[in-house]
C-alpha cells in the first residue's frame, strides 16, 4: 500500500476531528494522535493533539460548510461586494446591499440551526451571526469561516480588521487547516484515514500533562467567550455608528456637489451683475451728458429770444 503524505494525513485528521459534535471531539483528537504515533508520525500526532476544541457556535458554523449549504457561497458573493462598496467610500451602494447582507445573515443562522450537532441557544445563534458578520467585512475572515476548522466565534466592531487569531485550525507554522471538500467524519463521509502500520517496538509513554491543559485551555477559553459576550454590545452600537456614519459621509458628499453648483452659478450670476452695472453706470453718464447738453440748449434758446 503506497503510505500517504503528511499533508494528506494531516488534512484527513483535522477533516475527522472537526467533523464530530463537541462532545466528541476530545475522544476523536486522542484516538488520532494515538493511531499517528503508532505509526511514528510524532510530528504529526503533535500537530493534531494541539488542534483546539471548536465552541458550540463554532462547531455549527463547520457543519454547515462541510454539509456545502448554499448559504457559504452567498455570504461569499455578498462579502465580496460590500467590502468592493466599502473600499469605494459608495454610500449609496452600501445601502443597496442591505437587504440582501440581511437577508445572508438570516439564511446563515437558518442553515447552521439546521446542520448544528447540538441545539443552538439564542446567544449560540447570535454568536453564528456575528461571525457571519465578521465574514461579511474581512476576507481574511471569510477564508476563516469557510476553513471549515472554525474553533471559535468572530466579531466585527464596525471598523477596522477582524481579529482571528485563536479562532481556526493551524498548522504550528501558522497555516490554516481545511477540511477535505467533500468530507465528513471518518465512515461518514469516506474521509481517509492514516494508513496502517506496524506497532513500534517501543510503547508510547503518556503524557499525563494533556488533560491538565486541556482544562486550562477549555478555562481560558470560557474566559475569552466571558470577554467576547462583554464586547458584543459595544461591537453592535459600534457597527450601528459605522452604518449612520456612511449615511452622513453620503450626504456630505451630495452637499459637496450642491455647493460646488451653487457656486458655479453664483460666479455666473455675480459676472452678469457686474456687466449690469458696468452698463448702469454708462447709461447714467449718458443720461449726465444729455442733461448739460439740453440745459446747454435751453440757454441758448433763452439768449436769442431775449436778444429779439
Amino acid at each position: 500500500m503506497v503510505e500517504q503524505a503528511d499533508d494528506e494525513v494531516l488534512r484527513a485528521a483535522v477533516t475527522g476531528v472537526y467533523a464530530v459534535p463537541p462532545a466528541e471531539f476530545v475522544a476523536t483528537r486522542t484516538e488520532w494522535v494515538a493511531r499517528l504515533r503508532s505509526q511514528g508520525r510524532k510530528d504529526l500526532a503533535k500537530e493534531v493533539g494541539a488542534l483546539r476544541k471548536p465552541s458550540v457556535a463554532a462547531a455549527a458554523v463547520n457543519a454547515l460548510v462541510r454539509a456545502e449549504d448554499p448559504a457559504t457561497d452567498r455570504l461569499r458573493e455578498v462579502g465580496t461586494r460590500l467590502r468592493h462598496a466599502q473600499s469605494a467610500m459608495d454610500a449609496s451602494g452600501l445601502q443597496g446591499l442591505r437587504t440582501e447582507r440581511d437577508a445572508v445573515l438570516a439564511a446563515w443562522v437558518a442553515a447552521a440551526r439546521r446542520h448544528a450537532p447540538v441545539p443552538l441557544t439564542a446567544g449560540g445563534e447570535s454568536e453564528v451571526r456575528d461571525t457571519a458578520v465578521a465574514a461579511l467585512a474581512d476576507a481574511d475572515a471569510t477564508a476563516v469561516v469557510l476553513s471549515g476548522t472554525l474553533t471559535r466565534a468572530l466579531a466585527y466592531s464596525g471598523f477596522g480588521e477582524v481579529d482571528v487569531a485563536d479562532a481556526v485550525a493551524r498548522t504550528s507554522t501558522g497555516v490554516v487547516l481545511t477540511r477535505i471538500e467533500g468530507g465528513g467524519a471518518e465512515g461518514e463521509g469516506g474521509v481517509p484515514g492514516p494508513p496502517d502500520q506496524p506497532e513500534p517496538d517501543e510503547p508510547e509513554e503518556p503524557d499525563d500533562r494533556l488533560p491538565r491543559l486541556q482544562e486550562e485551555l477549555e478555562s481560558a477559553e470560557a474566559q475569552v467567550g466571558r470577554a467576547r459576550e462583554a464586547r458584543k454590545q459595544a461591537a453592535a452600537t459600534a457597527g450601528q455608528r459605522q452604518d449612520e456614519l456612511e449615511v452622513a459621509r453620503s450626504g456630505v458628499e451630495q452637499a459637496r456637489r450642491l455647493l460646488a453648483q451653487a457656486e458655479k452659478h453664483a460666479t455666473t450670476a455675480q459676472g452678469r451683475a457686474d456687466r449690469a452695472q458696468e452698463q448702469e453706470d454708462a447709461a447714467d453718464e449718458e443720461l449726465a451728458a444729455a442733461r448739460v447738453a439740453r440745459d446747454e440748449a435751453r440757454r441758448r434758446l433763452e439768449e436769442a429770444q431775449d436778444a429779439d
